[in-house]
């Protein structure tokens, strides 16, 4: 049923002819509706939550991993509003261990992270760690493991990594990623990848709300950047390609180039981004805001995703059409990258481990 201003309107613009409206204003239109499909929303909200999850990763490595000295001084655990930060470090190994709290006074435990760096040589070192995340009634719900080297030579350092994702420490896999940079003075260049097997829903467009039927899918994503470093803020380009096969049907491999990550067998992009990141760190290099903005003009999507309070701070975003600015879907995610999605049709799906369900 039409509202009485918006039926006067629609009179108002019937009768123009005969200047039945004379002296009046029309409504203005309304909001433009998307016709994005609800898989193209929901390719363009993975790609961003993805990107960002991998800039999250990539700085937390590169600010504990590779930024200490071997035999340098240690650092007391003491909490820092909701953050403790211990760094034992000695002629050859160095161990960082990172806890962040739900809460500002270190209570109530959200992620506890163990790197190790063992020097090998003059130049080159391993990194292994693992990260457990827990909810707030103490109940383990993400582990992840890495494993790779780090290079120091002639002003540059670089690292690259691979590791995998599981609902435990001693639950099988079921994702696993790839992490590489390089740094010389001010500018980097990093790259991430990852898949993971996973069931989401199956919906039509548009006006569907019922999305219970599951389809057992792979998902992958390659994110590149380059980035200048100022201060505490390191800003720069980024490129993003997102892919879903069958399960089991894609590969993950570094190259080409040294930081830059390939998958195979999940056939061509279903999101092909260009856009821009902003990483802003605090103490002990965290990442304490990130950025993200992407945009494919083919699939006619952007989409970002924003995250403030950090380190494992609350993300928000969403995607927009991009021929006619109409907003699509809304998405928020906690620290855990866990929430959901809200879509055009008005159903929404959850986020778990900053994937798309």
């Amino acid at each position: 049923m039409l509202k009485k201003s918006q039926f006067s309107a629609l009179a108002c613009i019937a009768a123009l002819a005969l200047s039945a409206c004379s002296g009046t204003t029309a409504t203005p239109p309304g909001p433009p509706v998307t016709t994005l499909s609800i898989a193209t929303q929901r390719n363009a909200a993975q790609a961003a939550l993805a990107a960002e999850f991998g800039v999250g990763i990539l700085t937390l490595i590169f600010g504990q991993g590779t930024s200490q000295a071997f035999g340098g001084s240690n650092t007391l655990p003491v909490c820092n509003n909701g953050v403790k930060v211990s760094i034992v470090s000695g002629p050859t190994t160095i161990t960082t261990t990172i806890d962040v709290f739900y809460d500002p006074v270190c209570t109530t435990i959200l992620a506890h992270v163990v790197l190790t760096q063992a020097q090998t040589s003059s130049t080159t070192s391993t990194l292994t760690g693992t990260a457990t995340f827990t909810s707030q009634t103490g109940a383990i719900i993400a582990y992840n493991s890495l494993s790779g080297t780090v290079t120091k030579s002639a002003g540059t350092t670089s690292f690259s990594v691979t590791g995998t994702a599981a609902p435990g420490p001693s639950a099988p896999a079921v994702a696993s990623f790839g992490l590489s940079c390089s740094a010389t003075g001010s500018s980097n260049t990093c790259g991430f990848g990852g898949i993971q097997n996973a069931g989401i829903p199956v919906c039509t467009q548009p006006g569907a709300v019922n999305c219970t039927a599951i389809q057992a899918v792979e998902l992958g994503n390659t994110f590149t950047f380059n980035g200048t470093q100022n201060g505490n803020v390191n800003t720069g380009g980024a490129a993003l390609k997102a892919y879903v096969s069958a399960p089991n049907a894609m590969t993950l491999s570094p190259g080409p180039g040294s930081t830059a990550w390939t998958i195979t067998g999940g056939g061509n992009p279903v999101i092909n981004d260009a856009g821009n990141f902003s990483v802003t760190t605090g103490q002990f290099n965290l990442a304490t805001a990130i950025s993200i903005s992407l945009s494919d003009a083919t699939a006619d999507a952007s989409a970002t995703a924003n995250m403030i309070g950090g380190p494992f701070g609350n993300t928000s975003g969403g995607v927009t059409q991009i021929s006619n600015s109409a907003a699509a879907s809304f998405l928020g995610v906690d620290g855990l990258g866990t929430g959901t999605v809200l879509f055009s049709d008005g159903h929404t799906e959850p986020v778990s481990g900053f994937i798309v369900f």
